[in-house]
C-alpha cells in the first residue's frame, strides 16, 4: 500500500514537472505554482488554509509565500532570474535568500520560520536555519529533478510533530533553568518553608515566566525586561521588580506620569497577575546573571508550549508535595487520547463536511460556517482537577484552530485591518473554560499558560485575518477555582445545565497511599464502600452526580486498577444503575509526564455520560505503539465489549472442575526460610537439619527459578527438634517476633512457631503452581507443574491436580484473556486472584474427543518446554525472545486452537470477542445458578 502511494506521488511529480518546464513568472503563477505542487504532489491537506501569499512584513514589503505550519517562507523568482545574484531592496543589496532572511527577521519570535525556499521555478533551494551558515549550506535540485528528489518536501508534511518536538525540548530546557532559579530565589527567604514564603515564590516564578514569554514574543519591547533589570545593582534587585509589577498593573490613567523611560517601554497587562502584593526578598548578583543571562538571554520563551506548561514548572515543586498530591503533567498526544474521541474527531469532522459539501452555494457555506462558529464558541469545558491546566489549554488551543480554519474562508479576500474589539471576527474566548485545583501556584501556572495560549493564537490569527490583535491588555480569562474538588459544589462552578463537557485527569493515588485527609474526602463521596477505591474514583462519581438530567460528556484518565478486580463494583455498578453508559475508553497503556523526570502511570481514559452514542469505541493499545480501534454495541466496566455484568468473587469455582488454593503464608520474620547459602551453611553446621528442609517458593522464585527453601517443621516431633540448636534458634526468634506482632492473631500463632502462619499444601503430591504475580508483558502467566514436593508461599497458587486437560486450559489464551480483562494490577503487572479469575470463569463443556486433544496439546506445550532445561520459566515467556523457543511458540498455538474450539469459537479470534464470549456464558452461569 505504501509503495503505490509513493508511486502515485512520483507520478504527479513527473506530470507537475512536465506541465510546468520553462515558465514561471513571479507575479502572475507563484500562487498556482506552489497549491498545485503542495496540494497535489506533496500532499498537504488543508493548504488554502495553511499556505498564505504576499504576507505583509514590517520591512514595507511582502513574504511571497508562508506555510504557517511548516514554520517555512518562501522566496520566489521568475524563470531564470540568479538566485546567487544581490539585488536593490530598500537601498541595500541583498540575495533572494538575503531579502527572504531579512522578511523573516522582522517578525515576531512566535512566527520567524525554521525553513526558507528560495525557488526560480526551476531550481528550489532549501536552507534551514538552524544550521550554522545557512546562506550557503542548503540542499538543491531541479524541476525535472523533482519525482526523485520530493522526499526533500516531506517536512512540509509533518510539521506539527516537529514542532511540538521542538515546543517540548524547549519547555523542558527552560523548566531546568527555572529549578534552578527557584533553589536559588529559595534560599533567600526567611522562612522559605512558610506557607506565605512559598506562595509568594510560586507567584513570583510565575511572574517572571510570563515576562519572559512576553518580551520574546514581541508583547513588549524587543528585550525590555533584560534592558530594564541588567544595569541595576542586585541590591536593587528586588526593588525593581516590585516597581516593575505595580507598574503593570496600573491602568493607563492611574500610572505614574514620572516613571522611568526604562518603566514607560512596558504596556498594561491587566488580568490580576500583578495585582497582589507578594513577598519578594533581597536578589544575590548571581540570581540576577542567572536570571538575565541565562534563563532569559539563553531561551526563546516564545517558542514554549502552554499544554507543556505545568512541566516547565514541575521541576520547581517539592517532590513530597507532587507526590502526595498525586499531580502528573500530561503530554498534548496523550491529552488528545481523551479530547479527540470526546469531541474534537467530531467537531473536525462537522467542519470539513461544510467544507466539502458538494452542490452547496457559496452564501449557504458560508451559513453553516457561521452557524459552526457560534457552535464552538458556546462550548462550555469544565475540568475539576485542573493542576496546570494542560486538559483546558489544549482545549483552547485546537478550539482557537478551528476557528482560524473557519475564518480562513468567512474572511477571504479581506484587506488588511484593525480588530476592534466590537468587531472582531474572533468568538472562542478563554471564558468557555472552568476548572478546579487544590494547588494555588497550579491555579496560577493554569491561568497564566491559557493566557499564553491566548496569545500565540492570537499572533496565528493575525495572519489569517490579516488584521492585528490588540493582545495587552489582558481581557478575558478562564474560571478556575482554588478549592479542594471533593468539597466544592461543582454546580457552584458552572452550572451543569451550561456545561459541555468534563476532562482531565484526576490525582493518580491509590487506595494504599492517601493521606487521612485524603481517606476522609474519599469516605464522604464514596461511604462506606470507598475503603477499596482508588481516589480518582470520586471523580468518577461526582461526575455522575453532576451530569444527572443533562447530555453532558465526561472523560477522565484513572489509574487502570477501576476498571479491574475488586475496584469495579463500588464504582461502576451505581453508576450504571443511574443510567450512565461508557461511551468510548482507551485500555490499559502507559501515561508518561512531560516533566524531565517524567513520571510513568498506567492508566486507562474513560468517557462516559448519561446520553448513549450511536457508536461507541475502544481502543487497545498493543505491543510496539499500534492502537486497536472496534466499535462494539456496549462497552462494560471492565472495558471490554460485553454486557454490563458484574464478576462478584465466589469461594468455589463456578464451573472449573478444580480447586485453586492460596499457598501458605510464613510471617516468620524470614527465620523459617533460606537462601540456597544459608541452607547449607545450616546443614554444614547441623546435618540433621537437612530432613526437614524443602524448597520453597513465591510466584517470582517459581517463575525465574531462583532457589530458595525452608524449614518445614510440621510433622517434626518436640524431641527430635530438641537435638537440632540451630533450628530451634530459628523457631524461638519466630515465636518472638509473632508475641510482638499488634495483631492479636499473629500472636496466637505464636503457640506453634515451627509451622508457617498458614499450612495449605503439606508436601505431598503434585500440584499445578499459579503464580499471583506476572509481568503485564506477557501473553500467558507461566504456569507449571510441581513434583518435588516444593513447599508453596502465599505468592504461589496450588492446584492439587496432575491432568493435562486442567493445565492446558488454564495456559491457554483464553484463561489468559479472562484474567486480564477481570482480574486486578500490581501496578502495571497482573495480580491473580483465585476467586475472581479462577472460580469466575466458565470452562468449555468438552466431549471426550474435545479433551483428548486439549489434554496432548498441553502435552506438547511441556514437552517444548523440555528441550530447554537450563531456560527458565522468565526466558521462555519473555516476549522479546519468543523467536528464539519456534517449538513452544507452534504448541501454544495448538493448545490455544484445541481450546477455542471446546469452547465453539473459531480459533484466533480477536480476544475481544473471546472476552465477550466468555462474559456471555458467566450470564447465563450465574443467571442457571441464582
Amino acid at each position: 500500500m505504501a509503495d503505490q502511494a509513493q508511486a502515485a506521488r512520483k507520478r504527479a511529480a513527473k506530470e507537475f514537472a512536465e506541465k510546468w518546464a520553462g515558465r514561471g513568472y513571479e507575479k502572475g503563477d507563484t500562487s498556482s505554482f506552489w497549491l498545485e505542487l503542495l496540494r497535489d504532489v506533496v500532499g498537504m491537506e488543508d493548504v488554502t488554509t495553511n499556505v498564505r501569499f504576499e504576507n505583509r512584513t514590517t520591512e514595507r514589503g511582502f513574504i511571497d509565500v508562508v506555510i504557517r505550519d511548516a514554520k517555512t517562507v518562501i522566496e520566489q523568482k521568475s524563470l531564470g532570474v540568479d538566485l546567487d545574484k544581490a539585488e536593490m531592496r530598500q537601498g541595500v543589496a541583498v540575495t533572494p535568500f538575503g531579502q527572504a532572511k531579512r522578511y523573516a527577521d522582522s517578525l515576531r519570535n512566535s512566527e520567524r520560520p525554521d525553513t526558507i525556499i528560495v525557488c526560480d521555478f526551476d531550481r528550489f533551494r532549501i536552507h534551514d536555519l538552524d544550521t550554522e551558515h545557512p546562506e550557503r549550506d542548503y540542499e538543491e535540485f531541479r524541476l525535472a529533478e523533482l519525482p526523485e528528489q520530493l522526499h526533500l518536501l516531506d517536512f512540509l508534511l509533518d510539521p506539527q510533530r516537529e514542532r511540538q518536538r521542538r515546543e517540548t525540548q524547549v519547555s523542558l530546557d527552560a523548566g531546568a533553568l527555572i529549578g534552578k532559579l527557584y533553589d536559588m530565589l529559595r534560599a533567600q527567604y526567611l522562612d522559605p518553608d512558610s506557607e506565605a514564603s512559598m506562595h509568594s515564590l510560586n507567584v513570583l516564578c510565575v511572574r517572571l515566566v510570563f515576562l519572559l514569554f512576553a518580551e520574546d514574543a514581541g508583547l513588549f519591547p524587543k528585550n525590555a525586561f533584560y534592558h530594564y533589570l541588567k544595569p541595576v545593582p542586585a541590591d536593587r534587585a528586588r526593588a525593581a521588580l516590585k516597581e516593575l509589577f505595580a507598574y503593570l498593573n496600573a491602568a493607563p490613567q492611574e500610572r505614574d506620569p514620572y516613571a522611568s523611560e526604562a518603566l514607560k517601554a512596558f504596556p498594561y497587562v491587566n488580568g490580576g497577575l500583578f495585582a497582589a502584593d507578594v513577598e519578594i526578598p533581597q536578589l544575590t548578583q548571581d540570581i540576577v546573571d542567572m536570571l538575565l543571562d541565562e534563563v532569559s538571554e539563553g531561551t526563546d520563551w516564545s517558542q514554549i508550549s502552554p499544554t507543556v506548561f505545568g512541566g516547565v514548572f514541575e521541576s520547581t515543586l517539592n517532590p513530597e508535595t507532587r507526590r502526595s498530591g498525586g499531580m502528573h503533567y500530561t503530554s498534548p498526544q496523550n491529552i488528545h487520547r481523551l479530547i479527540d474521541p470526546l469531541f474534537l474527531d467530531e467537531l473536525k469532522a462537522e467542519l470539513d463536511g461544510i467544507l466539502t459539501a458538494q452542490g452547496v452555494g457559496d452564501r449557504k457555506r458560508r451559513n453553516e460556517l457561521t452557524r459552526f462558529h457560534d457552535k464552538i464558541a458556546g462550548l462550555r469545558f469544565f475540568d475539576p482537577a485542573c493542576g496546570s491546566g494542560n486538559f483546558l489549554t489544549e482545549t483552547y488551543i485546537q478550539l482557537r484552530k478551528l476557528e482560524n480554519k473557519i475564518l480562513s474562508v468567512l474572511l477571504h479576500d479581506q484587506g488588511v485591518f484593525e480588530l476592534q474589539e466590537q468587531h472582531s471576527p474572533l468568538k472562542v474566548s478563554l471564558q468557555q473554560f472552568h476548572g478546579i485545583e487544590i494547588n494555588d501556584f497550579a491555579v496560577n501556572v493554569a491561568t497564566t499558560a491559557l493566557w499564553i495560549a491566548e496569545l500565540q493564537a492570537n499572533a496565528e490569527a493575525e495572519t489569517i485575518v490579516y488584521g492585528m490583535v490588540k493582545d495587552l491588555p489582558l481581557k478575558d480569562s478562564a474560571h478556575i477555582v482554588l478549592g479542594n474538588a471533593l468539597t466544592v459544589d461543582w454546580a457552584e462552578v458552572l452550572d451543569p445545565a451550561e456545561c459541555d463537557y468534563i476532562i482531565g485527569n484526576p490525582p493518580f493515588l491509590g487506595y494504599s497511599n492517601l493521606s487521612l485527609e485524603q481517606k476522609a474526602d474519599r469516605q464522604k463521596v464514596m461511604g462506606a464502600a470507598g475503603g477499596v477505591l482508588d481516589f480518582v474514583t470520586c471523580w468518577f462519581a461526582l461526575a455522575g452526580q453532576y451530569m444527572g438530567g443533562t447530555r453532558t460528556q465526561a472523560a477522565f484518565v484513572a489509574t487502570n486498577s477501576i476498571c479491574q478486580g475488586q475496584q469495579v463494583q463500588p464504582l461502576w455498578k451505581p453508576l450504571f444503575e443511574a443510567g450512565v453508559v461508557i461511551n468510548f475508553a482507551h485500555r490499559t497503556f502507559t501515561w508518561a509526564s512531560e516533566s524531565k523526570d517524567a513520571a510513568h502511570v498506567h492508566v486507562v481514559i474513560v468517557g462516559f455520560g448519561y446520553h448513549s452514542w450511536s457508536q461507541k469505541t475502544l481502543f487497545t493499545h498493543l505491543r510496539g505503539g499500534e492502537v486497536a480501534v472496534e466499535h462494539p454495541d456496549n462497552i462494560n466496566a471492565y472495558l471490554a465489549p460485553a454486557p454490563n455484568l458484574f464478576i462478584a468473587k465466589r469461594s468455589k469455582p463456578l464451573s472449573a472442575p478444580v480447586q485453586m488454593i492460596a499457598g501458605g503464608k510464613p510471617t516468620d520474620g524470614k527465620h523459617l526460610l533460606l537462601s540456597r547459602e544459608a541452607r547449607d551453611e545450616l546443614v554444614a553446621a547441623e546435618p540433621a537439619a537437612e530432613e526437614w528442609i524443602r524448597p520453597f517458593s513465591m510466584g517470582e522464585e517459581f517463575i525465574s527459578g531462583t532457589e530458595r527453601f525452608c524449614l518445614w517443621l510440621v510433622d517434626c516431633p518436640p524431641e527430635i527438634l530438641k537435638t537440632m540448636p540451630l533450628v530451634r534458634e530459628r523457631v524461638e526468634r519466630v515465636r518472638s517476633m509473632r508475641l510482638a506482632s499488634p495483631k492479636p492473631a499473629t500472636q496466637a500463632k505464636a503457640a506453634v512457631p515451627w509451622r508457617f502462619d498458614e499450612v495449605k499444601y503439606r508436601g505431598e503430591g503434585d500440584y499445578i503452581a499459579v503464580p499471583k504475580v506476572s509481568s503485564q508483558r506477557r501473553v500467558y502467566v507461566p504456569i507449571g507443574f510441581v513434583t518435588d514436593g516444593m513447599i508453596p508461599g502465599d505468592k504461589l497458587f496450588y492446584i492439587p491436580s496432575e491432568s493435562r486437560y486442567v493445565f492446558g486450559v488454564l495456559m491457554s489464551r483464553v484463561h489468559n484473556a479472562w484474567m486480564r480483562s477481570v482480574g486486578g494490577r500490581l501496578k502495571s503487572d497482573y495480580s491473580y486472584a483465585n476467586t475472581l479469575i479462577h472460580n469466575t470463569m466458565v470452562w468449555p463443556d468438552t466431549s471426550d474427543s474435545q479433551r483428548e486433544k486439549i489434554e496432548k496439546a498441553a502435552q506438547a506445550v511441556l514437552d517444548a518446554r523440555a528441550e530447554h532445561p537450563q531456560a527458565s520459566l522468565a526466558d521462555l515467556y519473555e516476549p522479546d525472545d519468543a523467536w528464539l523457543y519456534p517449538a513452544l511458540t507452534a504448541a501454544h498455538q495448538a493448545l490455544d486452537d484445541a481450546v477455542e474450539r471446546a469452547y465453539g469459537l473459531e480459533p484466533g479470534l480477536d480476544e475481544a470477542d473471546l472476552v465477550a464470549h466468555l462474559f456471555e456464558l458467566y450470564g447465563k452461569a450465574v443467571g442457571a445458578t441464582s
